[in-house]
């Protein structure tokens, strides 16, 4: 592969996390006055402009973010496999990425809550606000005992269930 492919292939995974993590901005509903989400939302409104709207927003940044996997591994892969083959690749390896960024998006929150309560960054508050929005959930079913929260546990055991299914499946595409 030459060097060309290469540097293509890192620009447009590149612009898959972004489109990845726009995506969990959306489906949290992070608080869009945060500075880095700012920016993602800035950059991402031409993109809103000129490709027409599917559904939602979030069904359109998942098919952005999947298009863009897609041509990615077509890149690296097209000679080796089918299309529809890399179709259904880039589908469950955009959603494991996703999975993955929430769970250490948990961790790191998890960790904040111990060491810096004091939110004085806005990459630390971005980290704690997915990581309390992703737990919430859980923690309306489960809640904490003896000032204890159990809910990243949860949490993280169902993110990892989650990955080694989608896991079994890419392998079975593959």
């Amino acid at each position: 592969m030459s060097t060309d492919f290469q540097i293509l292939g890192l620009i447009l995974n590149f612009l898959n996390y972004f489109f990845v993590f726009l995506l969990i901005f959306n489906l949290l509903k992070v608080n869009y006055f945060n500075p880095i989400v700012a920016i993602f939302v800035k950059v991402y409104n031409p993109f809103s402009k000129i490709l027409p709207m599917l559904i939602n927003p979030i069904v359109n940044i998942f098919v952005i973010a999947v298009v863009v996997k897609l041509l990615s591994l077509i890149v690296y892969f097209g000679n080796q496999y089918e299309t529809v083959a890399l179709l259904g690749v880039a589908i469950i390896q955009t959603i494991m990425v996703t999975l993955r960024i929430i769970f250490f998006a948990v961790i790191g929150g998890v960790i904040l809550s111990w060491v810096a309560p004091e939110k004085s960054n806005a990459f630390l508050e971005l980290v704690t606000e997915i990581s309390y929005k992703t737990m919430s959930p859980i923690r309306k079913y489960i809640p904490s005992a003896g000032g204890l929260d159990f809910s990243p546990l949860f949490v993280l055991i169902i993110i990892n269930l989650l990955e080694s299914f989608l896991s079994d499946i890419l392998r079975s595409i593959v």
